[in-house]
């Protein structure tokens, strides 16, 4: 008897195996996804959403790193503005004056004094002022520059209590600078106000005090 030697081609195999492999794909992944899709979607929107607010929140660290570095060189000037004392901003006076050719024949400086408003800084140092006293010949041009110097573009916090001129009639050489007729001669007192930093309140014990007496 002849042993029947024909072999399955590998296309049928192929068929069969594919048509087998689609039977089972189809209930046991593709139905299970198509039925699950929309929550998958949902998932992965929420996912998205959850990366969106961790990107802008690393963004707004990097905002708030760069403010705040902003901020920290605004206050440093600030405390270098506000927290003058009662020498260091003399020189700056004395400067400009040269600058501007004022010819002064006096510049005395007053006892540290609180201020009668008995005001304190947001840290507890309380409100103290100087008191400049000057005399000095100046054109009324160079009077208007160092006034506008002192009140407006000085570092210290300045206030011009009195001033007094007199217009000078004739010409005269005093040895150290000459006058010219018309010039002024002036007298001046100014305060210099600052925090004194040598001194600290507790802001806490202020704020008690401040609402004890708004009590009574």
């Amino acid at each position: 008897m002849q042993k029947n030697n024909k072999k399955v081609p590998a296309a049928a195999i192929a068929a069969i195996a594919t048509i087998v492999a689609v039977v089972v794909f189809i209930p046991l992944v593709y139905l299970p996804y198509k039925e699950n899709k929309p929550m998958y979607d949902e998932k992965h929107a929420e996912a998205v959403a959850e990366m969106e607010k961790y990107d802008n929140a690393i963004l707004d660290q990097v905002n708030i790193e760069k403010n705040i570095d902003e901020l920290q060189k605004e206050w440093d000037e600030f405390q270098k503005e506000m927290f003058v004392d009662a020498y260091s901003n003399l020189e700056d006076i004395q400067k400009k004056c040269d600058e501007i050719g004022v010819r002064m024949t006096a510049f005395t400086r007053g006892d540290e004094t609180q201020d009668e408003s008995e005001s304190y800084s947001s840290t507890g140092n309380p409100l103290y002022y100087v008191t400049l006293n000057m005399s000095m010949y100046v054109s009324e041009e160079e009077l208007l520059e160092l006034l506008t110097y002192i009140e407006q573009e000085s570092v210290g916090c300045y206030y011009v209590k009195t001033l007094d001129a007199s217009t000078v009639k004739e010409a005269d050489d005093l040895g150290a600078f000459t006058i010219k007729e018309g010039d002024l001669n002036v007298r001046m007192q100014v305060y210099l106000y600052y925090y004194n930093t040598k001194i600290t309140i507790d802001p806490a014990s202020l704020e008690t005090d401040t609402d004890t007496e708004a009590a009574e």
